[in-house]
């Protein structure tokens, strides 16, 4: 399938104005990928709405920030800092550094890992009403304790990174390293190339499940926070290095399709779709750098394919399953319903598109 950029740029406004209208928690898991794509939507269409809506909420979340929500660690610092650079309103880098100092607060483990989810809930089904589908099957929940997630690296070192981009203070690039380098450690598989979902600090060990989305947040914020460090190999080889191994095993793991299962090394478990979105931004930013080579062109043609055509007439990417709590149960993920109209669906197609035509265009 041959898409071209005017069609991706027509898909681009659908899916925005999909994303634009849906209930916004702020802050939640998924927040962040989605104002960064409304963002990325304005540049690709030229409509400046996406951008003022994401300013909107950038605007509201200053003026509460001394109020935090239960997940404020999730909070879309990322693009706080593109809104910043675009409008340099002072009230937004004010709180960026508020918001800063409130994650680099968070108590450590024994590993180095700042701990965010001090009671994470295992085996929690998704929030789906009876308009949404079937609810998803599971045990009650339990205390799983507190767990690193993979999720975080999307959260955390790309905002310390950009941080620092614009203030150009040491104490930020040293916070996107230790922080990024850290999840690293405890999360990353040495021997697949890829990520486990969370790291158990009770037991000390990973829940073992190669969750697909979740590679996806972490291969974003490998690249987003090599992208904001003035030399990347230098400063931070460890995070290259990482990436270059990630990108190779999900290029072997990719399915004829262009899409990845949900658990990325089980081919009996579904295909999702917002993980080709994650893959197609993470490896169009990485080649456009020279971090990986022009041979995985070839994922990004498939994956671009299989996106698209996921894509439905109303502008929603099609596939995506819905909030996936931890489990250290694989069945868990493979019963997760799929089919939600959510930030982490329709973002990662807005960001997937942007970088795709940015890598088209160089």
């Amino acid at each position: 399938m041959k898409v071209t950029s005017s069609e991706l740029c027509e898909v681009s406004r659908r899916a925005a104005d999909r994303l634009i209208a849906c209930p916004w928690k702020v802050w939640f898991w998924g927040d962040s990928v989605g104002l960064e794509g409304l963002l990325d939507a304005s540049a690709t269409t030229g409509d400046p709405k996406f951008g003022g809506f994401v300013y909107g909420i950038m605007k509201a979340w200053a003026a509460r920030w001394r109020e935090r929500s239960e997940w404020e660690y999730t909070a879309a610092g990322v693009a706080l800092m593109r809104v910043y650079e675009t409008t340099r309103d002072p009230a937004l880098l004010e709180l960026a550094r508020e918001h800063a100092a409130y994650l680099a607060g968070f108590r450590k483990s024994d590993r180095g890992i700042h701990i965010r989810y001090e009671n994470a809930a295992f085996d929690r089904p998704p929030d789906i009403s009876a308009a949404d589908g079937p609810l998803v099957k599971t045990v009650q929940p339990r205390n799983g304790g507190p767990c690193a997630f993979v999720d975080t690296m999307h959260f955390d070192a790309p905002f310390f990174a950009a941080l620092f981009s614009a203030t150009n203070e040491e104490k930020y690039r040293s916070l996107a390293i230790e922080t990024l380098g850290s999840q690293i450690d405890v999360l990353f598989d040495e021997e697949a190339g890829l990520f486990h979902h969370f790291w158990i600090e009770s037991s000390k060990r990973r829940n073992e499940v190669l969750w697909g989305r979740g590679n996806g947040w972490a291969l974003l914020g490998l690249v987003h926070t090599l992208e904001a460090l003035p030399d990347a190999a230098a400063d931070f080889p460890q995070g290259l290095a990482t990436l270059q191994r990630q990108a190779a095993a999900l290029a072997r793991l990719q399915d004829q399709s262009g899409h990845w299962h949900t658990i990325l090394d089980d081919p009996s478990s579904y295909l999702e779709t917002s993980v080709a979105a994650f893959v197609i931004d993470g490896f169009s930013v990485a080649m456009r750098h020279g971090w990986i080579d022009r041979s995985y062109q070839a994922v990004v043609a498939r994956a671009l394919d299989g996106l698209i055509a996921s894509v439905r007439p109303d502008g929603v990417l099609d596939g995506v399953s819905f909030e996936t709590f931890p489990s250290t149960n694989a069945e868990h993920y493979r019963r997760m319903p799929r089919g939600a109209l959510v930030p982490w669906g329709q973002g990662p197609l807005l960001t997937a598109i942007h970088s795709f035509l940015l890598k088209v265009q160089k």
